[in-house]
């Protein structure tokens, strides 16, 4: 292990010298904490998994909802479909102005995942 013999002096605010000591308080010093932070953060490609990282959280959040939804009104229709045709009452007009058009929205919503998710995993292997 190499030895420290390099000493560096930083001048800091009261306000910035407290938020270094509570950001340090899980090292064993403030020197420590740095000594990692520099090491963390110098790598290149840290900045860019942090941004993917964000991406992919942003990505889940905004369909969780949407898949939720599109998969519950398509169970609800199919569902109803179903008990039609068991009944003998399916028709091209229920099949025509209800199931076809909760189809094309959940079709819409998952191709808009797709996309989504294709310019993601783009992100990922050009790391």
């Amino acid at each position: 292990m190499n030895q420290r013999t390099k000493h560096f002096q930083l001048r800091l605010t009261p306000d910035e010298a407290n938020r270094l000591k509570e950001k340090a308080a899980s090292y064993p010093s403030v020197s420590c904490y740095i000594r990692t932070a520099l090491k963390e953060y110098s790598d290149v490609n840290a900045k860019q998994r942090l941004e993917l990282i964000n991406d992919l959280g942003a990505f889940y959040r905004k369909f969780q909802n949407e898949l939720s939804w599109a998969g519950g009104n398509l169970n609800q229709s199919v569902k109803r479909a179903n008990e039609l045709s068991v009944a003998g009452l399916f028709s091209q007009a229920y099949l025509q102005e209800v199931l076809l058009p909760v189809i094309m929205d959940t079709r819409k919503t998952l191709n808009e995942i797709k996309r989504e998710l294709y310019a993601v995993t783009k992100k990922v292997t050009r790391l």
